[in-house]
């Protein structure tokens, strides 16, 4: 679309809401026991599923960062090291 599309219907929705709204609303209260008789029947026919209690996730403690120069020598040098160990297994041997 072009922008100029883009934006008349951007406009035309941002106007047109409330109206739609109403509309949505009125349908809702005509055929409200339609909709619970077609809710009912879904939940019989096992299509939807009964919500299941999410998993516990285990949630790492954040490491705290140096905030002394020193402190940060020190993260860099391991840092460092961590990265060698990790291309040397990689690669199979020392990779120095």
């Amino acid at each position: 679309m072009t922008a100029s599309r883009t934006a008349y219907w951007r406009e035309y929705n941002r106007r047109n809401a409330a109206k739609k709204r109403e509309q949505y609303a009125a349908f809702r209260e005509r055929n409200k026991e339609k909709i619970n008789a077609d809710k009912r029947a879904a939940r019989a026919a096992g299509k939807v599923a009964p919500r299941k209690a999410s998993a516990v996730r285990a949630v790492k403690p954040p490491v705290a960062k140096p905030r002394t120069d020193e402190g940060k020598a020190e993260a860099l040098l391991t840092l460092r090291e961590k990265f060698a160990a990790f291309r040397a297994a990689k690669s199979g041997g020392t990779n120095e």
